[in-house]
This record gives C-alpha cells, sequence and structure tokens, in this order.
C-alpha cells in the first residue's frame, strides 16, 4: 500500500472519531466579486471552543478552499463574543493519548493547508482568545486583533504543550526568543501587547471589527487574482523549501507571466511609468 493511499486510510478513521464529538460549525462563504471568503467558527454559545465536529469541518472548508481558483484571499473568524476559546474540553477529558495524537494530527495537517493556500489570509480575533484559538491565529498570514483581545499560548498551564504545530509557527513568526517568551510565560496579552511582541499587524475597534478587516484585507488585493496568487505562494515556498529551490520555483511561476496577456496588457497601457 502507498503511503498517500495509506494516509488516506488513517485520516479516514480520525474523521470518523472526531464526529463522534458533536457541537457547532464551521461555514465558508466565497464572494466571488471581491475574490474574498470568510471563514467562520461558529458555536458562540461555548466561545466558539474547538469540537470535534468542528475540527472535521474545518478541514473541509479548507480543502474547498483549495479548490476555489479565482480566490483572493480569505478572513478566518469566530461568531460571537470572541474567535476562539481553544479545544472543547470534553473531548480532552474523554480522548486518550492516542485520541490526542490523532487529533494533532489532523489539524495540523489542516492548517498547515491553510498556510499553503495560494490566498492571503487573515485571523480577525477578538475576546477572549486562548490555547488552540491562538493557535489557529498564527497559521494566517496576518493577525488583525480588535481592541477588545485577551491573547494566550496558555497550553503550559492546562500541563499540555502546542497540539497544532504553532510553537514551530511561531518561530516564524516572530522569531526564536520571543516564541519561547511567549510559550514558556504562558502570558495572557491584550492588543497592544500582541502588537509589541510581532504577533498582531494591525488593531481596529471591536464595534467594526469585521468591516475593518474586510477594508484592510482589500487594500492589499488590488492586483488580478492570478499575480496574488503567485506572490502569495513565492513567498510560502520561501518557508518551505531551501533558499536554492525557491528560487527556482519563483522562476517557474513567473515564466507563464512572461508575455503573457496580464503582462501584455500591462504593456500596451504603459503602467509601469503610469
Amino acid at each position: 500500500m502507498s503511503c498517500e493511499k495509506q494516509q488516506q486510510n488513517d485520516f479516514s478513521k480520525i474523521r470518523a472519531k472526531l464526529s463522534e464529538f458533536p457541537g457547532g460549525n464551521v461555514s465558508l462563504a466565497k464572494d466571488e466579486h471581491s475574490g474574498i471568503a470568510e471563514l467562520v467558527l461558529d458555536r458562540p454559545e461555548k466561545r466558539n471552543a474547538m469540537s470535534g465536529k468542528m475540527m472535521v469541518e474545518f478541514r473541509d472548508r479548507v480543502e474547498e478552499l483549495e479548490n476555489w481558483h479565482e480566490g483572493k484571499g480569505v478572513i478566518l473568524r469566530g461568531n460571537g463574543c470572541n474567535f476562539c476559546s481553544g479545544a472543547d474540553l470534553k473531548f480532552a477529558k474523554a480522548s486518550t493519548a492516542r485520541d490526542g495524537l490523532e487529533m494533532s494530527e489532523w489539524m495540523r495537517d489542516a492548517l498547515v493547508r491553510l498556510q499553503r493556500l495560494p490566498l492571503v489570509s487573515v485571523c480577525l480575533v477578538h475576546g477572549p482568545c486562548f490555547g488552540g484559538g491562538a493557535e489557529l491565529a498564527v497559521f494566517c498570514d496576518y493577525l488583525i486583533a480588535a481592541d477588545d483581545v485577551r491573547f494566550g499560548f496558555v497550553q503550559g498551564k492546562m500541563g499540555i504543550v502546542t497540539a497544532w504545530g504553532a510553537g514551530t509557527r511561531l518561530v516564524q513568526k516572530i522569531g526564536h526568543k520571543r516564541a519561547l517568551e511567549v510559550l514558556l510565560t504562558s502570558k495572557v496579552m491584550d492588543a497592544e501587547e500582541c502588537v509589541n511582541v510581532g504577533l498582531v499587524d494591525h488593531v481596529v475597534s471591536s464595534r467594526a471589527s469585521l468591516l475593518k478587516a474586510r477594508d484592510w484585507l482589500t487594500a492589499r488585493l488590488s492586483l488580478p487574482h492570478q499575480i496574488t496568487r503567485a506572490f502569495k505562494t513565492i513567498v510560502s515556498n520561501a518557508h518551505d523549501y531551501s533558499y536554492a529551490d525557491a528560487l527556482k520555483i519563483e522562476g517557474d511561476i513567473f515564466a507563464p507571466f512572461w508575455g503573457g496577456s496580464l503582462n501584455k496588457q500591462a504593456l500596451d497601457k504603459n503602467i509601469k511609468h503610469s
């Protein structure tokens, strides 16, 4: 049996196990006009704590985005008073170490796929955002925080470490020393502290946070979707491949654009000097 076939079988078993823990939904709405999708955690009565069912749906929605070839960006957000308070404690109490490992594999796969999407991703964090919620957030390209956010990697206080790969991702985003400090202290930070440590890129009012986040993202998506997606892929590859390999892939991405329809249109309009 091939490795790919084995992984599919293993993930089918994990899907079935996670689906035994119901609660909440993860929805996806794609705006074809703007090229911006919204990926929404919807379990406000539990502060959007991720149930097993929601973990399954989260990965499914990311797969849908992988197949959205005209998209430019995606906003990950929560419904209600906060983004996400982490994983559902009912799952934690009812699961074995093996269950935890499989859950970790499932979510790491989903989040790496989110990170590698050729879409510019923004996570809007507001209200309490702890543990698994903080892990979800840092896999996006950008973090926008509402001014009421309380953000923290509190896994250490819960007797565990980062489950979904955010320890590694943090080093990519804020560097070795700052990542270690954030994880070791389990500090809960406000919006200003998140900016100072390098986690948050922009702060908005909680009264109009989604509108402001959408405007902020839209301002970065003015290029044609083909160009936007190509640039995102180039930047992602710089993390995932060696320097030499990333340069080679960048050249391969560039080649079809040279003399292509978008290039010819720009040359005809003398856009470079406009």
